[in-house]
């Protein structure tokens, strides 16, 4: 894949995940990337965020190419405006320690039923599994685990990591065996 740029490759795991969570009858969600629109509603502190989007953009602003800012949008089509962000996803590919981490991730419509209702990690897992197997990276890495979110994470093989109390990782295969296991509602 050295013949693409991050960009590229971004844009490319962004179609494939769209392609994977059809394939799973998820057809009213849509995968793309966060506009200056969707930067904006995160950055005014929507009512139905929980996470601090603000410090977020300031955090992770960039993109692709610049420093390894992956962003993904959410929206879903069905009973809802699929102009406004419904989800949002920041991933971080850091080029010279070979890492790829979930950094923060929202389900912004989490109040109400809706497509979304517990397949935003999912969808998160997927693109950054396509994203590592894209750059020949072993694990996946979320940093600053929220308490609470911890059993789940671990259902998905997460585990601490050992040198950084401030993350989790589990190997791309495990996730992807995880996912296919789950989606398809084998225990």
């Amino acid at each position: 894949m050295s013949n693409l740029s991050l960009q590229e490759i971004h844009e490319h795991c962004l179609h494939t995940t769209q392609k994977i969570i059809q394939s799973f009858g998820w057809d009213s969600i849509i995968v793309g990337s966060l506009s200056e629109e969707d930067k904006t509603y995160l950055w005014n502190e929507n009512d139905n965020a929980v996470l601090n989007w603000r410090w977020a953009i300031e955090h992770y602003r960039g993109n692709a190419n610049d420093n390894g800012i992956l962003d993904i949008s959410l929206k879903s089509t069905k009973g809802y405006d699929s102009a406004v962000l419904h989800a949002a996803i920041i991933c971080k590919y850091d080029a010279r320690r070979e890492e790829f981490a979930i950094c923060m991730l929202e389900n912004l419509i989490a109040h109400k039923k809706s497509a979304l209702t517990g397949n935003v990690f999912i969808i998160a897992l997927i693109y950054s599994t396509t994203f590592c197997s894209m750059m020949e990276l072993d694990d996946v890495v979320i940093h600053d685990p929220l308490e609470d979110m911890k059993p789940r994470y671990r259902s998905y093989g997460f585990s601490q990591v050992f040198y950084a109390p401030n993350k989790m990782s589990s190997a791309v295969a495990d996730i992807q065996t995880t996912i296919r296991r789950k989606v398809m509602g084998i225990h």
